[in-house]
Formats: C-alpha cells, structure tokens, sequence
C-alpha cells in the first residue's frame, strides 16, 4: 500500500469507528390524544410504527395511552403523561432511559430484553433487574414507585433503596429514598395519589422553585464537567492525529496506525460527554415545565419567589440554547432504523 492510500485507509478507520447513536423504540399501540415532538420542535401526532430516537418527548393527553417495545420491553404510558426518550454513557457503557416527568409508566422487561433501561423522575433513578413496575411522577415532583415481580433499585443522590416482588416506595421531591412499604397494606388509587401531588404544591411553591433551582444548579455543574471532559479528549485527539501525521511523512505505517487507534479512543470519550451533556439537557425541559407550573400557580408572587423562578429560567435559557434544539432527528431516525434489532453503538 503507497502513502496516499495509507492515509486514505486511515482516514477511513478513523472516522469509521467514531460511534453514533442507532438505538430507537417502536410504537406498538396509540389510543387517543397522543403526541411527540423532537426536543423543541412541533408537536406532532403519534402513530403505530413510528420509531422514537433520544430527544423525542411523548405527551398522552386524557383517556390516552401509549405502548412502547425496545429491545423486548414494553413500556405502557397511562393518560396524562409526559416523557422523553434518552440514552447516556455510564462507564464508557450505552444505556438507555425514559425520562418521567409527569404521570404515570408501566414497565415489562421480557426475556428476549438484551439490557434494562433506566429510568428518571424528577426524584430518583430507577435501575432495573428484570421486572414488572409502576412509577408515577406527580405534580409536586414526588414518585411513587410499585413492583409487580423482580427487582428495582432506586437511587437518590446518597441513598439507594432497593425494591422487590410486592414492594412499594414514595419519594418527596429533593428528598431521598428511604422507606418502602407493602402493597398489599397499601390501596393505591393512582389517579388520587396524582391529585393530591397537585394539591400538595399550593403553600408549598417558595420550598419546591428552592429545590428545583438547588437541582439546576447541580445540572449545570455536570455539564461543565462533561464540557471539560470533551474538550480535554478533542485535543487530545488533535495531538493524536498530529503524531500520526507526523509518522506517516516518516514512512511508519505501524506506528501510524497505533496513533489512529488512540485518535479513535478519544473520539469516544470525546462523543461520550457530549451525549451525557445532552443526557442533562433533557432533564431540563421536564424540570423548567415543573418550574413554570409551580410559578403561574402563584397569583401575586413576591419578589424572593420571583427572584428564584427568574434564576431558574436564566439558567435554563442558557442550556436551550446550546444543547436543546431542533434538527438533528431525521439523521437519529435513519441510523437507528439501520441498527433495528440490535440497537448497539459502533
């Protein structure tokens, strides 16, 4: 092989091997009201066969349900729900998620289920291990969470509680999952446990905008550590792809070729942080829309309480628009639909 078609070859594996995301979840069954819209784009009618891509948020209006299949688990979202699509990066590991911001999701992993996805409320993180389950997130930001079969852990910010067959737990927003209870000891009426969570913001709106500025607060911290990382790694990358360079001139194609893999290394590393960034970003939408329903429920606000939505909103502004936005969709769709089967990254 000649040097031009060394660096050609190059090249070619270099950018070949730069992972992207190809995961996606079918639409299996609408049933009224039920639409979507990609991060802040329109919002659009949901339909059977549609494939959902990270980014997409699903709202059921009233008397509506969705069912979801990915990978051999279904998800069941009851009426008057919102969620999200989302994929992260744990210990250079793809997972999947649904992120729950109001209403209620039933899940049901089957055997063929290659790996559990993970879950988020406002609250906690819920991690499967092959299960059935129920979680709601209400109004106030709380989560109830019920186990049918199998085993869930959820997981505060400290704390980790972890659930088995018959066993419930209800976590207040900003608070930590330390208590669980017996469902049979326990009538659930899921549609009163989520008027109540409306009822509970009233007199409570100065202590929960604390919390969900307390919680912005944390986020952006995250994406600034996930903003270093990722340029840490691009220059690194540079300095890989220089070395590189510089050995090819030299006629070392073995060498050359060592400092392509380590570009490679980087390059993940690199597309890592920004779909953790991303990952953030998501949760953002669920937690501004949380913000501005306990706001507009305050008739005459005062200054203090202004002050923090203001705070909220000024930093949420400032996430949109660097990581939420539109157009990217129709590229997320056709790579998962290529990878439909195994929805892996490469």
């Amino acid at each position: 092989m000649g040097k031009k078609g060394f660096v050609v070859w190059c090249v070619g594996l270099f950018v070949g091997l730069v992972p992207f995301s190809g995961f996606c979840v079918g639409v299996d069954w609408v049933s009224g009201d039920v639409t979507y819209s990609h991060l802040r784009g329109e919002w659009e009618a949901l339909d059977v066969g549609m494939d959902l891509v990270a980014g997409d948020i699903v709202k059921t209006g009233m008397s509506s349900e969705v069912t979801l299949i990915e990978e051999g688990t279904e998800i069941y979202v009851l009426e008057n729900s919102t969620f999200t699509v989302s994929e992260k990066y744990v210990d250079e590991k793809r997972k999947s998620g649904f992120m729950l911001f109001l209403g209620r999701m039933k899940f049901k992993l089957g055997r063929s289920a290659k790996e559990e996805p993970e879950i988020q409320t406002q609250t906690v993180n819920l991690t499967i291990r092959g299960t059935e389950f129920e979680v709601g997130s209400g109004y106030d930001g709380s989560t109830l969470v019920v186990i049918e079969d199998g085993v869930v852990a959820v997981k505060g910010n400290t704390q980790e509680l972890v659930l088995e067959k018959g066993e419930g737990t209800e976590v207040a927003f900003g608070e930590e999952p330390t208590e669980k209870f017996e469902v049979m000891t326990r009538v659930i009426d899921w549609n009163d446990w989520l008027n109540m969570s409306k009822e509970s913001v009233k007199g409570n709106e100065s202590a929960l905008l604390d919390k969900i500025l307390s919680r912005f607060r944390e986020i952006e911290s995250q994406i600034r550590e996930n903003e270093q990382s990722r340029e840490d790694a691009l220059k690194q990358k540079e300095a890989y792809l220089k070395k590189r360079d510089e050995y090819l001139e030299l006629g070392k194609q073995q060498e050359a070729t060592e400092y392509t893999k380590k570009g490679r290394s980087v390059s993940k590393k690199a597309f890592h942080a920004f779909v953790n960034i991303r990952f953030l970003a998501l949760s953002c939408i669920g937690l501004v829309d949380f913000a501005d329903s306990v706001y507009s429920g305050v008739e005459a606000p005062e200054k203090e309480l202004t002050e923090t939505y203001d705070e909220i909103r000024s930093i949420y502004n400032q996430i949109e628009e660097k990581y939420v936005f539109e157009g990217d969709r129709e590229r997320l769709e056709k790579k998962a639909k290529e990878k439909r089967g195994c929805s892996k990254l490469f």
